[in-house]
């Protein structure tokens, strides 16, 4: 990097998550020892990181994730309620208060897939959620449901597909039904 040369967001996220190698972390150190615009853009990542993290402590946040993002979470002792549903299978599930999240791990395909979108159907509302998170390494798709909606719902059946998108062509990997049992509080 030359000195004058300010650093781009992505690269301060990936500096603030720990993603860079040790030569380009020490010269973002360097950067930001004398640059106060990056350093400035660097206090605003980290409140976005807190401000994500809080999301997520409340439960107010469904996501799809990755398998690390999730052994982060277990390396730090988050209560947690995990969840593996085998292609075209289904699952009894709950939520207990002491859970901080829920984790669903949907089995699928992936080796050569590029691209998954997830549909998901609650009693005939649908959403498709587009490009979703996957390492094709783990053969599965996970999700992060928001467990303060969890716990306010009464028992009841969702399904989701999980569809491979690649140019105008779709190819279903698999359909996964969660049987929500509304733990009484």
């Amino acid at each position: 990097m030359k000195e004058r040369e300010h650093v781009d967001f992505e690269t301060l996220v990936a500096y603030w998550l720990g993603e860079l190698d040790g030569e380009a972390e020490a010269g973002i150190d360097k950067h930001l020892l004398g640059c106060d615009r990056c350093g400035a853009r660097l206090d605003e990542v980290v409140a976005l990181a807190g401000g994500i993290g809080e999301a997520f402590a409340r439960g107010a946040v469904q996501a799809f994730a990755s398998e690390d993002f999730v052994r982060q979470l277990d390396a730090q002792g988050v209560p947690m309620r995990e969840y593996r549903v085998p292609r075209n299978g289904a699952v009894n599930c709950t939520i207990l208060p002491e859970d901080r999240f829920v984790v669903a791990r949907m089995e699928a395909p992936l080796e050569g897939v590029t691209r998954v979108d997830a549909i998901y159907d609650l009693e005939g509302q649908s959403r498709t959620f587009h490009d979703v998170p996957f390492d094709p390494a783990d053969n599965s798709v996970v999700l992060l449901p928001r467990p303060a909606t969890l716990r306010q719902m009464p028992s009841h059946r969702a399904r989701i597909r999980l569809v491979s998108v690649e140019g105008t062509v779709e190819r279903e990997l698999g359909t996964y039904t969660f049987n929500h049992t509304r733990h009484p509080a």
